[in-house]
């Protein structure tokens, strides 16, 4: 490379360098406000205890819910035989008017970044509809609990976060479950990883994964040809196979599986055609006799 031309990319290497640092303190600023007034906010809710969620579990058995379409096929009957047990939700699960919900997952609720109108709309819609529904009403919140936050520090902050038990998290680093919930949950690539480290360190025997399909991108609560707003952008549609798919998740779960069955916890998915039954036995739900 040339002196000239060798000069010009170590110049823009250091503007970069600077754009990068300067927005990451921007960012840095923006969460040190919500993050500090959560901390004062959090002591006029009714902080749980590891022990006392423990206490609460009805069952061996918890399911797990995420967002799929194939929440829409499960019969009364079937619902019935799943509130014989424990049920934990998270992400979008709040929209749901199948079952009660014993326990649930606050991390990130918004595609969109802090900074943008976006998530002040999901934050609005998110929190408001999980206060008002009826579900949720005797629910647990496990709540994400640290300074990179954003949703739950501001929903704190505002008091947008419903009145209810809440338990703190933070994350743990890496790629395996944590061992203990004081060193935080472990998130991997999705929200789901934090709900079944939660659950296996809450003390279920048996972790059923619901809703979690992957073959496509459809939710319950959309048509069969919609799809949510970032896959629209990404130019996806209702048929395709999740993002998550293409990048490990399906093996990232299989390892997990194994890691927990050392320990004693089964892990099972629901839906016979999720892709998950790759790497994970299905689940025989037995409907409650009428």
């Amino acid at each position: 490379m040339r002196g000239v031309d060798r000069a010009l990319y170590e110049a823009a290497r250091l503007r970069r360098r600077v754009v990068l640092r300067r927005d990451a303190v921007r960012l840095r600023r923006q969460e040190i406000g919500p993050w500090r007034r959560a901390q004062v906010a959090i002591a006029d809710y009714d902080v749980a205890t590891v022990e006392q969620l423990k206490v609460r579990r009805r069952s061996d058995t918890v399911y797990i819910f995420g967002s799929g379409a194939s929440l829409n096929a499960i019969t009364p009957n079937e619902w019935a035989a799943v509130a014989e047990h424990d049920t934990f939700g998270l992400n979008w699960f709040v929209r749901q008017a199948f079952v009660r919900c014993d326990f649930h997952l606050v991390r990130g609720v918004s595609d969109s970044t802090l900074r943008s109108s976006g998530f002040e709309a999901d934050l609005m819609s998110y929190f408001s509809t999980l206060a008002e529904n009826p579900c949720f009403a005797e629910a647990v919140l496990l709540v994400q609990h640290e300074q990179r936050a954003a949703a739950a520090n501001v929903a704190l902050a505002r008091g947008l976060m419903p009145r209810r038990p809440i338990l703190p998290f933070t994350t743990a680093p890496g790629d395996v479950p944590s061992r203990h919930f004081e060193m935080g949950l472990t998130h991997s690539s999705s929200t789901l990883h934090d709900a079944i480290n939660a659950a296996w360190l809450l003390g279920w025997k048996r972790i059923v994964l619901v809703g979690v399909d992957l073959y496509d991108r459809r939710y319950f609560w959309l048509g069969d040809d919609d799809v949510r707003g970032l896959d629209r952008e990404r130019g996806a549609v209702s048929s395709d196979a999740h993002s998550q798919v293409d990048m490990g998740f399906i093996e990232r779960i299989g390892t997990w599986a194994s890691i927990l069955a050392e320990e004693g916890c089964t892990l099972e998915v629901l839906n016979p055609r999720s892709l998950l039954t790759r790497t994970l036995p299905t689940h025989a739900l037995l409907p409650k006799e009428s």
